[in-house]
């Protein structure tokens, strides 16, 4: 399972650098002594979120790229396997011979990679990722046009009032904490996954107890 968190690190030619891990990037400094101050503040505030949830949708993509790709190729793997299979004792069967014990082999490897996974929600967690990303990009995008219908009623380049600074950062702290809970929702559901699957597991893995004896006396 990864870290979630966001950050902000470049490489040498000062693109981001794709993070295997969310790290949240440092929070801008802020100061508000004029109401120009306040506002170039809070234009700071709105790219940091900006910044957070789009950094956050990217890494959802690219964890999905990664788990698609390992989802297609275990299934694509379970499906030749299973061909190998069953093909393998009916080519034995059709050449006159008993029936090889390579089949079963191929067949119980294909199970095996059907609950490789399973276990690990290869499938299931690259479709949460999409929808993650999906679910932060219409928040992005309902946050964007709030804030453009404020500027655009009453927005100043000189200044801000108190109360437009209320309204804009009641928008900023809406963003910041729809991205919050789509992260932690989706941790929650990968964890209660996960240990549901775990749980399969180890009662499939279980060995059975010895049968009872007959009673005493008998």
């Amino acid at each position: 399972m990864l870290r979630r968190g966001i950050s902000d690190d470049t490489v040498g030619d000062g693109r981001a650098r794709p993070e295997r891990d969310l790290r949240s990037r440092p929070f801008p400094a802020v100061a508000g002594g004029t109401p120009r101050a306040r506002r170039d503040a809070l234009l700071a505030i709105r790219a940091w979120a900006e910044q957070e949830a789009e950094n956050t949708v990217d890494w959802y993509l690219r964890d999905r790229r990664r788990k698609r790709q390992g989802s297609r190729f275990i299934r694509g793997l379970t499906i030749l396997l299973a061909i190998a299979g069953t093909a393998v004792p009916l080519a034995g069967s059709l050449q006159g011979g008993p029936p090889q014990a390579l089949g079963y082999v191929l067949l119980a490897l294909a199970a095996g990679c059907k609950g490789f996974d399973h276990f690990f929600g290869l499938s299931a967690a690259w479709m949460r990722d999409m929808a993650a990303a999906q679910a932060l990009r219409t928040k992005l995008s309902e946050f964007r046009l709030a804030w453009s219908r404020e500027e655009l009623r009453d927005g100043s380049a000189e200044g801000i009032t108190p109360e437009q600074l209320e309204q804009r950062m009641d928008l900023i702290g809406a963003l910041v904490a729809a991205v919050h809970r789509e992260v932690e929702g989706e941790t929650a559901h990968w964890l209660t996954e996960f240990a549901a699957s775990e749980q399969q597991l180890r009662a499939q893995t279980t060995a059975p107890g010895p049968a009872p004896g007959p009673p005493a006396g008998a």
